[in-house]
C-alpha cells in the first residue's frame, strides 16, 4: 500500500481554554513531576438538583440567590443535559476564585446536588515534526507494535460499530466504506462553524484558532482534522489498495463531533456525545440507530472528571459498552486529566517506537499502554489537506495519547465480534492480563504493559496466549529456572527473524543466525544487532 505524508501540528490535552502545545519530544525524556493544572475558565456551570428537590418554576429562585450572593446577575439556564442536569449560561468567561465563589454558592442550596463548571475539553495529540517513519511500525509485530497481521487471522472487527467522540470527520477514501450515520453535538453555532448547534452532520469544519473565542491561541493557524486521523488508527479500510490499514479495518466508524473551533468542546456536549454513541436518549436528538459496541475518547480536559461526563460514562457501561480514553499528554499522573480518571473507563497511555513510556504521555493511573509513536517516529493515519476548511483526502502523521487509544478501541472491536458474550469487565480483564511490558522501560507506570491483541484474541478463547515453541521454547525448557515463566507470547519480526519473547526475569532473542540467546533486558539497539546476526 502506498501513502502520502504531510505535515502535521497537534495539541496538548491541556486545561479548558489552554491549549499547550509541547514542542518537540525524544524518546528518552525523562516524564516531568506531576504539577497543578492551569487555571481553566468558561462561560458554562452545569447545575444538577436532588431528584423531586425543586419544581421546575422554583429553580429561578435558586439561580437568583447564587447571583446575588456572588454579584453575577447573567445567569440564563439554556438547557438540560443528558443525565438532567440544567447548564447555566453565564454573563462572561469566569475562571479561578470567581468561578469557585459561583458553583459553591450554587451547591450551597439544599436542593441542588453539586455545581460544577461546564469546561471545555481539548484534544489529545502533541504538537509532532516532520517524520521519516515510512510504514506502520506500531502494528508490527516486534516488541514495540500491537502484532496485527497475527491477530487479523483471528478476527476483524467486522460487525463492530467504534465510536470516534472528537472534532468530527471529513471524507476519506480509507474510511468511507466504514463510516456510519453520526451527530454533532457542538452546541454553539460560532465554535461550530456551521451556522446551528446539535445537527445530524458531523462533518469536522476545522478547528483551527478564531480571533474571537481564542484570540491568543498559541495553536498553528491550521486544522488539525483531528477526528478523521484519530478513526483511521481505530479502523481504516484495508485490503483495498491504497493508503492504510487500522487496528480493527471492518469495524463501523460512528463519527460524533464534539469539539470545534479552538479545538474546544464543552464538556456537557462530549457527555451528550458519549450518552447518544451508547445508543441513550439524549432530549431532543433522534434515536441512535448505530450503538457503539465501543466509544474512543482521544481529548480531554484537567481536573477531576466532571459528574456530567461521569454519568455518561457510567451510562454507556451500564449498557456494556467500554469506553476507551487517551491518558493525556502532559507527562504527569493521569489521575490529574479527564476523562483518564474518570470511573469505570480504560486509559491509555502512550509508547514510543522503542517500546517506552512516550515522554509526553500520562501514565501511573492508567490501565495499560499502547503505541501512540514519538517526533521521530509516528502514527500515519488519515488526514485532510485543507488549512482551515475541508480539502482533499491526505495521510498525515502525528503522536499523542490521541493515537494509542483508538489503536486499543479497535483491539476491543476485534474482542467484541470474536467473543461477544464478553462484557466491560470481560474485556478489560482479556486486555490486561495478557498486557506486556513495556520493553523500552515505563518507570513510572503503564497500568498492565502494552496492550496485545493476538494474546488477548487467545485468551478469550481459552487458549494459552504465551505458550513457547522452536527454537525459544527449547532454551526455555533447558534454562526456565532463570528465566522463569513467559510474560507475553513471541514476537517475531515482518521477516521472521529476529523473534523475541519476554520472561518473568528477562527475553529470550532468536534470529536465524545466531540461534536462541537469553538477555535479562532488551535495548532497542539489540533488535538490529539480533537481525543482522
Amino acid at each position: 500500500m502506498t501513502s502520502t505524508r504531510s505535515t502535521t501540528v497537534s495539541l496538548a490535552l491541556a486545561g479548558a481554554l489552554a491549549l499547550v502545545p509541547l514542542g518537540s519530544a525524544t524518546a528518552t525524556a525523562v516524564p516531568r513531576p506531576a504539577a497543578e493544572a492551569a487555571p481553566a475558565a468558561t462561560d458554562r456551570v452545569v447545575v444538577k438538583f436532588h431528584d423531586g428537590a425543586v419544581p421546575e418554576a422554583s429553580r429561578d429562585a435558586v439561580y437568583a440567590g447564587a447571583a446575588e450572593r456572588t454579584g453575577d446577575r447573567g445567569l440564563v439556564e439554556t438547557f438540560a443535559t443528558a443525565d438532567g442536569a440544567h447548564v447555566l449560561r453565564t454573563g462572561e468567561a469566569l475562571a479561578g476564585a470567581e468561578l469557585e465563589e459561583l458553583t459553591t454558592a450554587l451547591q450551597q442550596d439544599p436542593a441542588v446536588e453539586y455545581a460544577e463548571p461546564d469546561l471545555l475539553a481539548t484534544t489529545a495529540a502533541v504538537p509532532n515534526d516532520p517524520s521519516y517513519s515510512a510504514v506502520q511500525w506500531s502494528l508490527w509485530d516486534e516488541p514495540a507494535g500491537l502484532g496485527m497481521p497475527l491477530a487479523w487471522d483471528l478476527a476483524t472487527g467486522a460487525g463492530q460499530t467504534i465510536a470516534v467522540v472528537d472534532t468530527g470527520i471529513t471524507p476519506h477514501p480509507d474510511l468511507d466504506a466504514n463510516v456510519l450515520p453520526g451527530y454533532d453535538f457542538v452546541s454553539t453555532a460560532q465554535n461550530g462553524r456551521d451556522g446551528d448547534g446539535w445537527d445530524a452532520d458531523p462533518t469536522d469544519m476545522g478547528d483551527h484558532p478564531d480571533t474571537v473565542l481564542c484570540p491568543t491561541s498559541p495553536m498553528p493557524p491550521s486544522a488539525t482534522w483531528h477526528g478523521t486521523h484519530t478513526a483511521g488508527v481505530a479502523a481504516a479500510d484495508a485490503d483495498n489498495g491504497q493508503g492504510v490499514a487500522g487496528v480493527a479495518p471492518d469495524a463501523g466508524i460512528l463519527p460524533v463531533r464534539v469539539v470545534g473551533a479552538c479545538s474546544q468542546g464543552y464538556i456537557t456536549d462530549v457527555a451528550a456525545g458519549v450518552t447518544w454513541a451508547s445508543g441513550a436518549p439524549v432530549p431532543g436528538v433522534p434515536a441512535n440507530p448505530h450503538p457503539a459496541t465501543v466509544i474512543n475518547l482521544s481529548l480531554g480536559v484537567a481536573g477531576e472528571c466532571p459528574p456530567v461526563l461521569q454519568a455518561a460514562v457510567t451510562e454507556a457501561v451500564a449498557r456494556g459498552i467500554p469506553v476507551v480514553v487517551a491518558a493525556g499528554n502532559q507527562a504527569v499522573d493521569a489521575a490529574q486529566s479527564a476523562p483518564a480518571n474518570c470511573a469505570g473507563v480504560i486509559s491509555v497511555a502512550a509508547t514510543d517506537v522503542s517500546g517506552a513510556l512516550a515522554s509526553y504521555s500520562n501514565f501511573g493511573s492508567v490501565t495499560l499502554a499502547a503505541p501512540g509513536g514519538d517526533p521521530n517516529a509516528q502514527i500515519l493515519s488519515t488526514g485532510n489537506s485543507g488549512a482551515q476548511a475541508p480539502g482533499a483526502p491526505t495521510y498525515t502523521e502525528r503522536n499523542g495519547t490521541s493515537m494509542a487509544a483508538p489503536a486499543v478501541a479497535g483491539a476491543v472491536a476485534l474482542l467484541r465480534e470474536q467473543s461477544p458474550e464478553l462484557g466491560v469487565d470481560g474485556l478489560r480483564a482479556a486486555l490486561t492480563s495478557t498486557a506486556r511490558q513495556a520493553p523500552g522501560g515505563c518507570a513510572p507506570g503503564c497500568g498492565a504493559g502494552i496492550v496485545d491483541p493476538v494474546s488477548a484474541l487467545i485468551e478469550a478463547q481459552g487458549g494459552e496466549p504465551f505458550s513457547t515453541r522452536g527454537g525459544i521454547g527449547s532454551l526455555h525448557r533447558k534454562i526456565g529456572a532463570s528465566t522463569g515463566e513467559p510474560r507475553s507470547r513471541e514476537l517475531c519480526a515482518l521477516g521472521g527473524t529476529p523473534c523475541f519473547q519476554e520472561f518473568a526475569n528477562g527475553w529470550i532473542v532468536w534470529s536465524a543466525g545466531t540461534g536462541a540467546r537469553w538477555v535479562a533486558f532488551l535495548p532497542a539497539q539489540w533488535w538490529g544487532i539480533a537481525s543482522a546476526g
